[in-house]
């Protein structure tokens, strides 16, 4: 059996002492050296001890401001305030939410991402034209 010690991480090499090969003309065995590779996430991405989330919001959410809420590791749900005007790319801290190993933990950093609808209504789309109108833009 072998254990893997908590926050490890690609590259994390582990020894088994005396469980590699036969030593030749009746020495001991040799140690046993096992390099981990560990599967990425499909939600958080791994930055040392930090966990990045990149969190998709509206233009509307973007805009005005808003809550989200979001898992942490452990299955938790954490409330994020969104200030009005937020960019895309922008990042929150959550400290205390991300990996822990040797004592330490790392932080659980919401990135927002904002997307765009693909199709609209014909009254979002006057809306959206409305908004851009007052904001200068002519089509």
């Amino acid at each position: 059996m072998i254990t893997v010690p908590a926050g490890s991480d690609t590259g994390t090499k582990i020894r088994l002492k005396g469980q590699g090969g036969r030593g030749s003309a009746g020495a001991p065995p040799g140690d046993l050296v096992i390099t981990l590779q560990v599967q990425p996430d499909r939600f958080y991405k791994r930055d040392g001890l930090d966990l990045v989330a990149t969190v998709p919001i509206n233009i509307a959410q973007a805009t005005l401001g808003s809550k989200i809420s979001v898992t942490t590791l452990e299955k938790k749900r954490v409330a994020i305030r969104i200030p009005a005007g937020t960019a895309s790319g922008r990042r929150f801290r959550v400290r205390g939410q991300g990996i822990a190993k040797d004592g330490q933990r790392g932080d659980l950093i919401i990135e927002v991402q904002i997307s765009v609808p693909e199709k609209l209504t014909e009254e979002q789309e006057r809306m959206m034209r409305e908004f851009a109108e007052a904001g200068g833009l002519k089509y």
